[in-house]
């Protein structure tokens, strides 16, 4: 039954639209087509999606220990035996980068970044997803 919904869809062309504005509770430039640039800002409001023009505000709480993507390296090394080694103190840290974007490393990201002696990212996350995006 799926097929036959898939190959209706593709036949019709419905596989391959948007979903409609009204059910589409994203700003459009938060999503996926948003970062890959499909419309213009204008385009996107002529089409009656939600656009965002403001940035996001990330309020980080007085108490914790903010560093700079400078500091990092305060964080990683590679041992005696030339193993990389991250401390596990990252965790607890709030990382702001150059443009004045807050992030954290969190524990999957952590071991993935130990397991594959690779070092701690210096930008946003979302930054790193745009990225791929662009390249």
């Amino acid at each position: 039954m799926a097929d036959r919904i898939f190959w209706e869809m593709e036949q019709g062309g419905a596989l391959w639209e948007f979903f409609p504005w009204e059910i589409n509770p994203l700003y459009f430039n938060d999503t996926i087509a948003g970062l890959i640039g499909w419309f213009s800002k204008q385009e996107a409001l002529d089409k009656w999606y939600m656009w965002r023009d403001e940035q996001i505000k990330v309020d980080i709480p007085e108490w914790s220990d903010v560093i700079k993507t400078s500091e990092l390296w305060d964080y990683q090394w590679y041992d005696a035996n030339g193993n990389w080694r991250i401390n596990p103190e990252i965790l607890k840290q709030v990382i702001v980068d150059e443009k004045w974007d807050y992030y954290r490393i969190v524990k999957p990201e952590y071991d993935f970044l130990v397991k594959h002696s690779l070092p701690l990212p210096e930008t946003h996350w979302m930054d790193r997803i745009k990225l791929n995006f662009w390249m």
